[in-house]
């Protein structure tokens, strides 16, 4: 039985990231924990594919080939208000004014720079990462 102090990992997540390799990582990496992955490689595909199921969770690249992550991560939450959203990124960093701002605002729940840990990554999933969370 799942505990506060070990919550269950979610039964499925989505990817948006145009990197296949990092998709093939973050496949992996949550597959281990039980978790279903959907990875797609634009912003209008997120957006079709949240039109049709809900994911507790999803992490978002900040840079994708037809729309800013941002950018996407708004529509989505119209979309989908409950669902939990982690921003990667290779470009911003935890300091950044518009991740700070994205927390703040509680655009996204939390922020992984790339290169990040799996163990990051795992954390981030089960609801357990440090740094930046929506309360």
């Amino acid at each position: 039985m799942p505990s506060i102090l070990n919550p269950p990992a979610p039964e499925t997540v989505l990817v948006v990231d145009d990197d296949h390799e990092m998709c093939w990582v973050l496949e992996r990496a949550l597959a281990n924990l039980g978790c279903a992955v959907t990875s797609v490689g634009l912003g209008r595909s997120a957006i079709s594919i949240v039109t049709e199921r809900a994911f507790p969770i999803a992490f978002v690249d900040t840079r994708l080939p037809d729309m800013d992550g941002l950018r996407l991560i708004r529509e989505l939450r119209v979309l989908r208000r409950s669902m939990r959203i982690i921003m990667i990124s290779g470009y911003f960093l935890e300091d950044d004014v518009r991740i700070l701002e994205a927390v703040r605002t509680a655009e996204i729940d939390g922020f992984l720079a790339k290169p990040f840990q799996i163990e990051a990554i795992v954390a981030a999933a089960l609801g357990k990462a440090n740094g930046h969370r929506r309360p």
